[in-house]
C-alpha cells in the first residue's frame, strides 16, 4: 500500500477552515442585521432636547472664533462640570443657568 485511506490531519484540516469561514459568514449576517435593526441614535429626541448639547454644537460650527464668545466659554465649563462630576444634569433651559444656580465652594 502506498498510503493510508484516510488521511486524518487533511480531514481536520479541512473542517477547520470549513468552520471558520462558515464564523465568520455567520458574524457577517449578524452583525448586518444588527445595523438595520438598530435606531438612529444621533435623531432621537432625548439627544436633541439637552440645550447644553445644542450650545456645544453651535459653539463646534463657530470653531476659532469661539473661543472669545462668552456663552461657548459657558457651556465648556458646564460640560466639564457634568464629565467631571459624574452626577445627572440639573433641568435647566440653558448652560448658563446651570452655573448661575449652583452654589460657590
Amino acid at each position: 500500500m502506498r498510503g493510508r485511506f484516510l488521511n486524518l490531519p487533511a480531514i481536520a484540516r479541512a473542517v477547520g477552515f470549513a468552520l471558520v469561514g462558515i464564523a465568520i459568514i455567520a458574524a457577517t449576517l449578524h452583525f448586518r442585521e444588527a445595523q438595520l435593526r438598530s435606531p438612529d441614535h444621533a435623531a432621537s429626541p432625548a439627544a436633541t432636547s439637552d440645550p447644553l448639547s445644542d450650545e456645544l454644537k453651535r459653539c463646534q460650527v463657530l470653531a476659532a472664533q469661539a473661543k472669545d464668545d462668552a456663552d461657548c466659554e459657558a457651556a465648556w465649563a458646564e460640560s466639564r462640570r457634568r464629565f467631571f462630576t459624574y452626577q445627572q444634569p440639573p433641568n435647566t433651559t440653558t448652560p448658563s443657568a446651570a452655573s448661575a444656580k449652583s452654589p460657590d465652594r
